[in-house]
């Protein structure tokens, strides 16, 4: 499965990669000149039409619906709007305005979403507070879900933007999750270079901001503020997942294994499906077909180190990912920084 997965990502690569080079190429080789004003309308057709039909047919049709073929299509107009040149597009203006509509219609919506959290602001505070689960992102996720009557996915990406921000903005005078009664904390980056590695990309991210800026921006000023904007978003990234991964430990209460993996992916465990927790003795590196089952909770290294436990599960259980992305584990693996204390806690409580 994951083989013809690769084989059709590949393909649309490559047909996606064809559409658009051929596109740009038409306009510009001098023996393809004069061109008719209706070929950019076949332009169109190709980039907000045939592109998003290819990468929803071959990528996205047996998880998403149609409605994600929307920011495609919008997508595609943009990319039109810098190959295409001005002239040829004039005859189609009635195009940009449906876009614009479009988008008026998005940011309609999205302002709507922004006046509920703020109207729902103070009791989303109170009803986090009530909340007994560990981490940021779980009370505010489950905050979310009771005060907007929204899609599970609208409300995982809004948690996910939320969260982001919190932890690069507003978590620096925040402690890390401490103990409550009948729970324990183990934590897992200590041992790392995680930090280090983060800091060292940030430090790259912002050398290449300024450089491919004004690079970019003796091309085409509108692409070097997108990528700009970009980096920008990139660096917020980085720095949130910095204290995420700082703030969030392994959590054992008396009935959950609570695991946050920085900003990107959590599980949480109720003991009962908890089949055996062993040393690990498997490769250092997971085929790709067992690495679909496995919840990696060992945080990126400058040399990756191998998992000291391997947590076996009953049945598979739905860890969670940035922006609603999810998949079935059924094995954890984890390194905490104090093995021995973790194995015993754990074996003791599933024991």
């Amino acid at each position: 499965m994951f083989a013809l997965r690769r084989k059709n990502l590949l393909l649309v690569g490559f047909l996606v990669a064809l559409i658009v080079i051929s596109n740009f190429l038409i306009y510009r080789l001098e023996f393809m000149q004069p061109l008719p004003s209706e070929v950019a309308l076949g332009s169109l057709i190709d980039l907000m039409f045939v592109i998003p039909l290819l990468i929803y047919f071959f990528l996205m049709k047996k998880k998403y619906s149609l409605k994600y073929m929307v920011p495609l299509a919008f997508a595609g107009y943009g990319v039109a709007l810098l190959i295409i040149p001005h002239g040829f597009l004039s005859s189609y203006s009635f195009v940009k305005y449906i876009v614009l509509a479009g988008e008026g219609a998005f940011l309609l919506v999205e302002f709507y979403i922004v006046f509920k959290l703020v109207k729902n602001l103070p009791s989303i505070i109170r009803y986090m507070k009530k909340i007994d689960v560990p981490f940021f992102q779980n009370q505010i996720a489950q905050s979310l879900s009771s005060h907007l009557k929204s899609s599970s996915r609208l409300v995982d990406i809004i948690t996910s933007e939320i969260s982001m921000f919190y932890y690069s903005l507003f978590s620096w005078k925040a402690k890390r999750v401490t103990p409550k009664e009948d729970q324990q904390i183990f934590t897992f980056h200590q041992k790392t270079s995680v930090i280090a590695l983060y800091i060292m990309l940030i430090h790259a991210l912002v050398i290449e901001s300024v450089g491919l800026h004004f690079l970019l921006h003796n091309w085409n000023e509108i692409i070097a503020y997108i990528s700009l904007a970009l980096n920008i978003y990139g660096l917020i990234y980085f720095i949130g997942e910095i204290q995420a991964v700082r703030l969030n430990p392994i959590v054992l209460t008396k009935t959950h294994l609570y695991l946050q993996v920085g900003l990107g992916k959590g599980l949480s465990v109720p003991l009962e499906c908890i089949k055996s927790v062993t040393p690990y003795e498997g490769p250092e590196v997971l085929s790709s077909i067992e690495s679909k089952e496995v919840f990696d909770c060992v945080l990126p290294d400058i040399t990756k180190e191998k998992p000291a436990f391997e947590i076996e599960l009953y049945a598979p259980m739905e860890a969670k990912f940035m922006y609603g992305f999810k998949k079935k584990v059924t094995k954890v693996h984890l390194r905490p920084d104090d093995p021995q204390g973790f194995y015993d806690a754990l074996s003791a409580k599933i024991k």
